[in-house]
């Protein structure tokens, strides 16, 4: 994760990646919960290690898809 961290993605991709990842944890785990989407955002104390590694891993795979596949949603005409 460490060559991760100095990552940039510019706010666009970050907000198309933010649907793809609440679509995928919505997906694979039933739940609209909100408070359990955030409480995937922890970080064990003294690290840059996410306490939810699934939720890391739909994150990171929702970057890869929006830099893939583009947005889930296409512009409005």
């Amino acid at each position: 994760m460490s060559n991760e961290k100095d990552e940039l993605i510019s706010k666009k991709v970050g907000y198309e990646a933010m649907l793809y990842c609440l679509k995928a944890y919505w997906e694979n785990s039933g739940s609209n919960d909100l408070t359990d989407v955030l409480s995937g955002g922890e970080y064990w104390k003294g690290t840059d290690e996410p306490a939810d590694s699934a939720f890391w891993e739909y994150w990171t795979e929702a970057i890869d898809k929006v830099r893939k596949d583009g947005p889930m949603f296409k512009e409005l005409k």
